[in-house]
């Protein structure tokens, strides 16, 4: 397997430059911003990994460096990272700008972040009166949270803006999303295999890499190029079995608590029974029941913090099995 280079990390949304795919909605949002027909709450619903909160900083970066140097490159997607709203942004001191997010863990957003919001919608900023404020992986607010943010968006003051990125895998306050404008992003297979080669041809991972797109039935070009890098990081090839990386993922899982590591082990799975159904016409909906049943342990490990213990004896009990 092509080893990244040290330099090569896979980028947060927002150190990412290039946007791939995208276009429609880039153009959808500088329409209704110049027009001034910008909703003051935008809700983006959608899988994670496939791009919102990468799309929002890109169309963030075009507001704000306008009437800078090195403004951003609209017709060909890309931040110049001379620019002097890109560098504040990835600092955290641009200062119409305010992020609301959990951390890398994935834990939750509690109070005290809305509380620093209050703060930032009080104070005046120096370039312009415009207030930006991104809530990212809105599912993981919790209900004292989501209800003081409910406060804030209820009654938006002039020239200040609140986008929320959700995945849509959970489920939101009904009262922010009745106070939102929605806007459901949708990639089809097409335009989620070109993000997908783009991204790896971008990390210069192996080429290899590129037979992954058929998971993209399942999953996200985020997802994935995550899933990969963390397979190069630790050196495990993708001709090793994939058992192997089913185990990899479920002992990660149980050192590091991050639920993302559970989408990588479903990607395993889902790979491990591809494979079984195409060597074997037998039984094949008992497999089926098997994979979905090993799914819903998965998805019930995210949204009630089971014991990871047995859920993962009953997914490697399902597995041995089959691998017989």
């Amino acid at each position: 397997m092509k080893k990244i280079d040290s330099d090569k990390t896979i980028n947060t949304p927002k150190n990412q430059l290039t946007l791939y795919g995208f276009k429609n909605y880039f153009n959808t949002f500088i329409k209704l911003f110049n027009e001034n027909k910008m909703p003051n709450t935008l809700l983006l619903n959608g899988p994670k990994g496939i791009g919102k909160a990468t799309f929002l900083y890109h169309f963030f970066n075009y507001i704000l460096s306008k009437k800078e140097e090195n403004k951003y490159l609209a017709n060909n997607l890309k931040i110049d990272n001379r620019n002097l709203s890109y560098n504040r942004l990835i600092n955290g001191i641009h200062p119409n700008f305010f992020l609301i997010d959990s951390d890398e863990n994935n834990s939750e957003i509690k109070i005290n972040t809305i509380r620093n919001l209050y703060l930032f919608l009080s104070k005046s900023t120096y370039s312009t009166d415009l207030k930006i404020i991104l809530i990212d992986n809105a599912q993981n607010l919790n209900l004292y949270s989501a209800n003081a943010l409910l406060k804030a968006i209820e009654e938006p003051r002039k020239n200040t803006f609140f986008f929320i990125v959700h995945d849509n895998n959970y489920k939101i306050l009904e009262t922010i999303k009745s106070r939102s404008i929605e806007f459901k992003i949708f990639l089809s297979m097409k335009e989620k295999e070109d993000i997908l080669i783009k991204l790896i041809n971008s990390y210069s991972f192996d080429e290899s890499f590129t037979k992954f797109s058929d998971n993209l039935y399942f999953d996200t070009p985020g997802n994935i190029l995550k899933y990969l890098s963390i397979l190069n990081e630790n050196n495990i090839s993708l001709e090793k079995n994939i058992t192997s990386r089913i185990h990899f993922f479920s002992e990660k899982y149980k050192k590091d608590k991050n639920s993302e590591i559970l989408s990588y082990l479903s990607v395993s799975i889902q790979k491990f029974y591809n494979k079984l159904c195409l060597s074997s016409k037998h039984g094949i909906n008992f497999r089926f029941f098997n994979y979905f049943k090993i799914l819903k342990i998965i998805d019930d490990m995210k949204k009630f913090n089971l014991n990871d213990t047995n859920s993962f004896i009953k997914i490697r009990d399902i597995i041995k099995n089959e691998a017989k």
